[in-house]
């Protein structure tokens, strides 16, 4: 992993490269005190032995908050779940109930772009295109969506072929929708 990407890289990705270093190290000295037999190392090591533990303990939180992927948010009938110009941080898959894509107009009136339902997603486009959300997104009635944050967004669309086939075909199609709403305004 490049030293730039672990930097910049989220949390999870910082823990992990924590607890690997330290784990590595304790290790290392360990290595070092069992094959020399130095007093010194023997009491390094057993001295160090607890931050293997704190090692351990990070890869625990890592795993445990892997399990949270997707996660999911409940809102009420008029709810904006994000709006235009704001920074995108989750992509949603609509898992009940619908909601409306909505773009301000240069004259500053709303144009609905599209009704979205179960199985839809939305959000993907400031999160590909590293912009700031196209779009406002509001429920049109009680709606269920399962919402993915960046750095798991990331793993899957980069490890999976099919669905990144998938969100590239339809960010194509969005990206021409929007063209065509600039056009018409």
């Amino acid at each position: 992993m490049p030293m730039k990407a672990m930097v910049r890289g989220d949390w999870r990705a910082k823990l992990i490269m924590t607890s690997q270093v330290i784990v590595g190290l304790v290790a290392l000295v360990g290595f070092l005190a069992f094959t020399t037999k130095h007093p010194l190392l023997l009491l390094g090591f057993a001295f160090s032995l607890p931050l293997m533990v704190v090692g351990i303990v990070f890869f625990v939180i890592v795993a445990i908050f892997a399990q949270r992927a997707l996660v999911e948010e409940r809102f009420g009938p008029g709810e904006i779940i994000f709006n235009e110009g704001e920074e995108g941080r989750h992509v949603y898959v609509v898992k009940s109930g619908r909601v409306e894509v909505i773009r301000k107009r240069k004259g500053g009136g709303p144009d609905v772009m599209n009704v979205l339902g179960p199985g839809e997603h939305f959000g993907e486009l400031a999160l590909l295109g590293k912009t700031p959300r196209s779009a406002t997104i509001r429920t049109l009635e009680e709606t269920v969506v399962f919402k993915m944050g960046r750095g798991d967004f990331a793993a899957l669309y980069t490890s999976l072929s099919g669905v990144r086939e998938q969100f590239n075909k339809n960010m194509k199609a969005r990206l021409a929708e929007l063209e065509t709403h600039r056009a018409a305004e």
